[in-house]
């Protein structure tokens, strides 16, 4: 198994806008003007870009301080005249946040994004994108499109059935089986829409399915039954289908870890405290290195499959859970002692912000997400819900009487 770690991207990434800028003129109503082809990226860069900050979601806003599909901070968008399209970036469309970065790229460099501009090949010496700025901010553009998008693409859908209808194979079963979608470990709405060619992309599926989903697209579950076709998912019928496979999936992981030695607690001990995993840690705290804007590992890392069961190690309030930039799907739970423990990296999550959880509590499942080299959990203890506040995570499970 290899032994995957997190990548944080340096805190100074879109947050601290180092060079004088103009933040009004006429330079903000055609703001490409100035990009030249020393300074610019595509259209297609800028998208791979985005697909690795936060997925390719242009609207995203976790509440962590990153905002928009390129995970600018409030202050870098307001220094580079992004107010000027909308009061911040998850606000904006893709072209005006493409259009900031082009400034933030002309004035920063690619290292404004420091691991991702590497993945993306993002440099100074790409085509200059061909953006449009002058349409609406995204948040009043997406209300008209959202109402008339199921009337646009019915038609569409109607054909398909028509040509499946015609040919020699069952046309009825065969329909009903695209039609919709279970959710697996590890799923993500892009992900399903690219598999199954939505037309539409993952904002069609979240619309056609949101009484299901709930106001958190990045938030799903195995189990969730999704209507691909456009018409609207029955929630009512979906709850008891996805709780015997989060059963399941729980009654699982401690059989697999029994095949194992056993190094860690599988269940919480007489204080409620328990291993986050059943596994040995693979990177320990404070291992040095450059991939850590601090300058080392404000945590711990177990090296674990994509899919395994992952942990709270006491008792507490979820206070965060979603996608957290370069930490990819992460919860962070507060604990009665004013202790806050963090969890990384997860391909999929099971509680929500603002749930009360138990020790040994299932919070999710392990994954690569975020700034990763492969599958596994990091694991934190802080002092405060921020990062740079972290303690040593196993020094205190040891306090807690959990043996790692």
């Amino acid at each position: 198994m290899s032994r995957g770690r997190h990548r944080r991207t340096r805190t100074s990434r879109l947050s601290i806008a180092t060079l004088a800028v103009t933040t009004g003129g006429a330079g903000l109503v055609l703001p490409l003007v100035g990009a030249s082809g020393a300074s610019a990226a595509s259209v297609g860069t800028w998208d791979k870009v985005a697909q690795c900050e936060s997925t390719g979601n242009w609207s995203i806003n976790t509440g962590n301080g990153f905002y928009g599909g390129l995970q600018f901070t409030q202050s870098t968008w307001a220094a580079f005249g992004g107010t000027e399209f909308a009061p911040r970036a998850d606000l904006a469309t893709k072209d005006q946040q493409i259009a900031i970065a082009e400034k933030v790229l002309a004035g920063q460099g690619p290292g404004a994004w420091p691991v991702c501009s590497v993945k993306a090949g993002l440099t100074r010496g790409g085509e200059a994108p061909a953006v449009d700025t002058g349409a609406k901010q995204q948040g009043q553009a997406a209300d008209t499109p959202k109402a008339e998008a199921p009337e646009a693409e019915a038609p569409k859908a109607a054909p398909k059935a028509e040509k499946k209808a015609a040919k020699p194979s069952p046309s009825d079963a065969g329909t009903a089986k695209t039609s919709s979608y279970t959710v697996v470990s590890g799923d993500t709405l892009a992900k399903i829409a690219e598999a199954k060619g939505v037309e539409g992309g993952w904002e069609s599926i979240y619309e056609g399915n949101r009484e299901v989903i709930g106001g958190n697209p990045n938030l799903i579950f195995p189990g969730q039954k999704y209507s691909l076709d456009g018409e609207q998912a029955a929630p009512k019928a979906e709850a008891p289908k996805a709780a015997p496979k989060a059963q399941k999936s729980e009654a699982k992981a401690p059989a697999k870890a029994a095949e194992k030695p056993a190094v860690q607690q599988a269940q919480a001990n007489a204080a409620g405290f328990s291993a986050p995993v059943a596994a040995s840690p693979s990177t320990p705290y404070r291992a040095s290195g450059g991939s850590w804007s601090s300058g080392y590992h404000t945590g711990v890392d177990f090296s674990v499959a994509t899919g395994t069961s992952v942990k709270s190690i006491g008792s507490g309030t979820v206070v965060s859970a979603g996608w957290a930039g370069a930490y990819g799907n992460e919860v962070v739970v507060r604990h009665a002692d004013g202790k806050f423990s963090q969890y990384a990296h997860l391909s999929s999550l099971s509680v929500s912000a603002g749930q009360t959880v138990q020790g040994g509590q299932q919070l999710g499942l392990s994954g690569s997400t975020g700034n990763s080299t492969g599958p596994h959990l990091h694991f934190e203890v802080r002092t405060g819900q921020g990062y740079g506040s972290d303690v040593d995570p196993l020094a205190y499970l040891r306090g807690k009487g959990v043996s790692i």
